[in-house]
C-alpha cells in the first residue's frame, strides 16, 4: 500500500493445514534518523510473540529494484531484503541468524491481488 500519514503498513498471515500459525504486522517509517522497518508477530488471538519491543531494522541500502534493511541488535532477522520483480510482484527475503544453530533463509513471493469484478445485480 502507498504511505498514508507517514507510514507504509503491511500484514502477512502464515497458514498451514487450514490453521493460522502467525500474523505479522509491519510498518516502514521515515524519521530524522533514517528509514526503519518495524515488525511484530502475533498469534491468531493477537497475543504478541515478541516479549519486548517490536523488531526494528534500519535501511541499509536502496535502489529502484532492491531495498535492504539490517538489524543492528540481533539476528532474528539479521537482514531483510525486498526485491521488486515487476509492477505486481516482489520477493521478500529474511535472513535469520540465531546465536546458536544454522542460519535460516525465508523467501516469500508477493503478488498484487487483482481487483475483484463487482457482482451484477
Amino acid at each position: 500500500m502507498p504511505p498514508k500519514g507517514g507510514v507504509m503498513l503491511g500484514a502477512f498471515q502464515t497458514i498451514d493445514n487450514g490453521n493460522t500459525l502467525v500474523i505479522e504486522l509491519y510498518t516502514i517509517i521515515e524519521r530524522p534518523g533514517g528509514i526503519s522497518l518495524y515488525l511484530r508477530h502475533f498469534t491468531p488471538t493477537l497475543e504478541p510473540w515478541e516479549t519486548s519491543k517490536p523488531i526494528v531494522l534500519k535501511l541499509a541500502s536502496s535502489t529502484p529494484k532492491v531495498i535492504e534493511f539490517d538489524n543492528p541488535v540481533d539476528g532474528e532477522p539479521k537482514r531483510s531484503i525486498i526485491r521488486k520483480i515487476d509492477a505486481d510482484t516482489y520477493v521478500s527475503r529474511s535472513e535469520i541468524v540465531p546465536d546458536k544453530g544454522d542460519t535460516q533463509i525465508v523467501e516469500i513471493t508477493y503478488r498484487r491481488q487483482k481487483d475483484a469484478v463487482p457482482a451484477k445485480h
